[in-house]
C-alpha cells in the first residue's frame, strides 16, 4: 500500500523543522527536525490509527465472524 506524504517546511528562514500530512489519512500528521524524522513520525501515527480502528471494529464482531489479516 502506498501512502502519500506531503512534506511542509515549517521554518523557511533557515531554522529546522518539518511537518508532514497524509492524503489517505487526513487525521494523521508527523513532525521532526529533518524530513526523514517527520516521515517516520507520520508512519507511527498511521500505525496507531490503523491499530485503533482495528480494535474498534473487533468490539462489534460476533462469534460467526471470521478475521483475515491481509497486506495491501
Amino acid at each position: 500500500m502506498d501512502i502519500t506524504a506531503i512534506l511542509h517546511d515549517c521554518c523557511p528562514d533557515g531554522e529546522t523543522g518539518y511537518a508532514v500530512t497524509c492524503a489517505e489519512f487526513p487525521e494523521a500528521n508527523g513532525q521532526g527536525e529533518t524530513p526523514q524524522a517527520a516521515i517516520e513520525n507520520l508512519r507511527e501515527a498511521i500505525r496507531d490509527i490503523i491499530a485503533y480502528r482495528r480494535d474498534e471494529v473487533r468490539k462489534f464482531l460476533v462469534a460467526s465472524d471470521r478475521i483475515e489479516v491481509i497486506a495491501a
